[in-house]
């Protein structure tokens, strides 16, 4: 019976655990990429990069694995994967192991794949016979990026299954949905297998069921490694550590009067990125710069004017407004009513 990632809510699914990125971003550096450059396309200072609760939209890493095919061509998702030593992937590293079989370990690994990838991707287990099949749904990159993330998943997957089960964890045929490279013989090392095949219907790892592959385990420390990885899970935030810093950065720069472009430059540099990649994550958030303003100014103002002690200029001046007139267009736009006329609704 397969076996699938926990559903969870969609706005925790477009994000990757920052666990895979710090993999990626090794892998760039490897390939000759620009410190400053990764730090751009992030728009996250790399210290985070070791964070469990840190989660980039998948779009961003989308983009990362765009700049790691540029520079590595066809090998990016292969040498992403020698990065790959068994600790960097946080707690998932480590569930295949600890299980007594190979088909146990990967089900555990399908179950938890959550914890460090795109919730939307499922990772299904399948016994048919003397074979064990692990199969990838709904990848989400494409293009270049998406057949160097397959391969990269894939050469994790049997580096996870040989390190802990040696000759038993080598698989004996691997699908790709994408066209063949001219030529594939970094696949061929890196999944121990010249059985591999090209556009197929689906992403998959066939091994052969054996005895060699069973052995003993410690079930407490079983038991521990699935729950830590159920925790990763249940704490991943609805909303990305990013776009909660952009909202603090955004309210400190609340009170200026100088003007859109000098506070979006000033929020920008607060987050160590540029104008323009500030609006692209937002725009990969689903929300933007005018929105973030407008959403601010209205909480703020309604906050301040239920203190009537407050006078409506000082309201004025705190959202960033030259003038109480300016408030009182914006404040009508937003709710229907002037500001002394809301102030009146509370009195009532």
């Amino acid at each position: 019976m397969p076996t699938s990632i926990l559903d969870r809510s969609a706005d925790a699914a477009n994000t990757v655990s920052s666990h895979v990125v710090g993999v990626m971003v090794e892998a760039a550096l490897r390939a000759g990429a620009d410190k400053e450059r990764i730090a751009r396309l992030l728009g996250v200072d790399p210290a985070l990069l070791f964070d469990d609760s840190v989660r980039l939209p998948t779009l961003t890493v989308t983009r990362l694995w765009e700049l790691l095919y540029q520079l590595a061509g066809p090998e990016a998702g292969v040498l992403a994967a020698g990065r790959a030593e068994r600790g960097r992937l946080n707690v998932w590293d480590y569930l295949i192991g600890s299980a007594p079989t190979l088909a146990e370990g990967l089900r555990d690994a399908a179950r938890y794949n959550n914890a460090i990838c795109d919730r939307r991707v499922d990772l299904e287990v399948v016994e048919d016979g003397s074979l064990l099949t692990a199969r990838y749904v709904e990848l989400p990159h494409k293009g270049a990026a998406g057949d160097a993330n397959k391969e990269f998943v894939m050469a994790v997957l049997v580096r996870r299954a040989t390190e802990s089960f040696g000759a038993a964890g080598r698989p004996v045929r691997v699908d790709f949905s994408h066209r063949a490279p001219e030529d594939r013989a970094y696949l061929v090392r890196a999944l121990g297998t010249g059985n591999i095949h090209f556009g197929q219907g689906r992403d998959a790892i066939t091994f052969l069921i054996s005895s060699d592959s069973d052995r003993s385990n410690d079930p407490v420390l079983q038991g521990i490694l699935r729950s830590h990885a159920q925790q990763v899970i249940d704490s991943i935030a609805l909303e990305p550590a990013w776009l909660d810093a952009f909202r603090a950065a955004l309210h400190a720069t609340l009170p200026s009067a100088g003007g859109e472009g000098r506070r979006l430059e000033e929020v920008a540099s607060s987050l160590r990125i540029s104008d323009r990649t500030l609006q692209r994550r937002l725009a990969e958030h689903g929300t933007s710069w005018r929105a973030e303003l407008e959403t601010l100014r209205r909480e703020t103002a309604i906050a301040l004017l239920r203190d009537s002690t407050v006078p409506v200029r000082v309201v004025a001046l705190r959202l960033g407004y030259r003038d109480h007139r300016v408030l009182a267009r914006a404040f009508r736009r937003w709710t229907g009513q002037s500001p002394a006329g809301f102030r009146r609704t509370l009195s009532e």
